[in-house]
């Protein structure tokens, strides 16, 4: 049996998609985006407005997708899940993530003014990837530390980026699912710092943004699509599904855009013929379920 016909392992449901939709859904949605982003910048479009309509474009195409072709029954969203649960951590996350943007963009404004920094003159073609490899560089040892919880330190960043994984499904709308603490960090003490002492140019902006938010909601697609050879460069389902998994001698795969850095580092998962038994963390009874959402947003300032 071929890997698109069915997957015959241990704990896997065969959630099949036609193959047009398992091979071509990534790389349509891809080739959109960079051809909007091209658009976008060569004719002057509004930057905000066309990152808008690449998102909330993959957002309607995979969601359609995940109710027509779920990959495994068990992580589908339901209008429970959604509105029992999701949409609280979509308020609290979209309140703090435009909080901390807003506070943090109107400083990066002020010291901004004829700052230039050396990439500010660098065409986009190189300005972009390089921003893209620098966000997801210092995001990926943030995102591993959480994980790793060795220490004092990294324990309170795993509190933070718990309420990611306390759901035992993975499917798009859940990818906002988190900690506003969690968020903060992301945001506020690394993408907009990094980018103001970069002095990425507003294109190139709005560039690496457009590319790393569609490698994230696609990465949460609950459907069979594949990437190939592509898995070794940018992160997608096959790869982040495993991150999720409630077996930890499998959940790594810690870069949210480039994959290229779990490969150089060594936390490189890539099994395309199954994928995980199941999701969440592995000590479920120790933490709050999902549904807990005051008790979720305490964990941070709880041992």
């Amino acid at each position: 049996m071929s890997d698109i016909a069915g997957l015959t392992d241990a704990g896997n449901c065969s959630g099949t998609a036609p193959w047009s939709v398992t091979w071509l859904t990534w790389p349509v949605l891809f080739t959109l985006a960079i051809g909007v982003i091209f658009h976008a910048v060569r004719f002057h479009w509004n930057l905000g407005l066309s990152l808008g309509a690449i998102t909330l474009g993959a957002i309607a195409t995979l969601v359609t997708l995940e109710f027509l072709y779920p990959l495994d029954g068990r992580w589908r969203m339901t209008w429970r899940s959604f509105f029992g649960r999701d949409i609280k951590y979509f308020i609290a996350g979209g309140l703090s993530g435009a909080a901390t943007t807003y506070v943090f963009g109107f400083i990066g404004l002020k010291l901004a003014t004829g700052h230039t920094g050396p990439m500010t003159d660098w065409p986009i073609w190189l300005a972009a990837p390089v921003a893209i490899l620098a966000f997801d560089f210092f995001q990926y040892w943030q995102h591993r530390w959480s994980h790793e919880a060795d220490t004092g330190w990294k324990r309170l960043l795993w509190r933070t980026h718990a309420a990611h994984h306390l759901p035992e499904q993975v499917y798009v709308l859940m990818h906002p699912a988190g900690h506003p603490l969690n968020f903060f960090l992301l945001q506020g003490l690394v993408r907009i710092p990094l980018f103001y002492f970069l002095g990425v140019s507003p294109e190139s902006l709005f560039a690496a943004t457009a590319i790393i938010g569609l490698q994230g909601i696609f990465s949460h697609c609950n459907v069979d699509l594949r990437m190939g050879w592509v898995n070794y460069l940018f992160s997608g389902t096959e790869l982040h599904r495993y991150h999720h998994s409630a077996d930890m001698g499998e959940a790594q795969n810690y870069a949210v855009c480039l994959s290229l850095l779990d490969v150089m580092l060594g936390t490189f998962v890539y099994e395309p013929h199954r994928h995980p038994a199941s999701l969440g963390v592995a000590n479920q009874g120790a933490y709050p379920r999902a549904s807990q959402f005051w008790q979720v947003m305490s964990l941070p300032f709880r041992h």
